[in-house]
């Protein structure tokens, strides 16, 4: 029996859908998963600084924003889901960047990285 609990467990809690099935099991409380619906893509990666970013899935208005390795926001952009953007950023130094793609209205964020080279 133990056996068993140690595999069923593990695989509720991998599996949302299980797990809010048998969300009273052995006092296991219900997962929800927060993804976005929609998708962000950024293309090519590494890059001289020129990129684009590519949204599938949303149609609302997006914030783009850039940030350094320390945090710094180093570019900003709204854009429209569904549509792409063409950024270029090869003012700045080499390095890895982090992209978040953020939907205000639903509180949603998709986080990449990019690698400028």
């Amino acid at each position: 029996m133990k056996r068993l609990l140690l595999f069923i467990i593990p695989v509720m809690l991998a599996s949302p859908a299980l797990a809010e099935l048998y969300s009273g099991f052995n006092g296991i409380e219900r997962i929800v998963d927060t993804s976005p619906e929609w998708d962000a893509k950024i293309y090519p990666n590494p890059n001289n600084g020129v990129f684009n970013v590519m949204i599938s899935g949303s149609s609302a208005s997006l914030n783009v924003m850039v940030f350094n390795v320390i945090g710094e926001k180093v570019f900003e952009l709204k854009i429209l889901g569904d549509h792409g953007a063409k950024i270029d950023l090869s003012t700045l130094e080499k390095g890895l960047y982090v992209i978040q793609i953020l939907d205000e209205k639903k509180g949603e964020i998709v986080t990449r990285r990019m690698q400028i080279d």
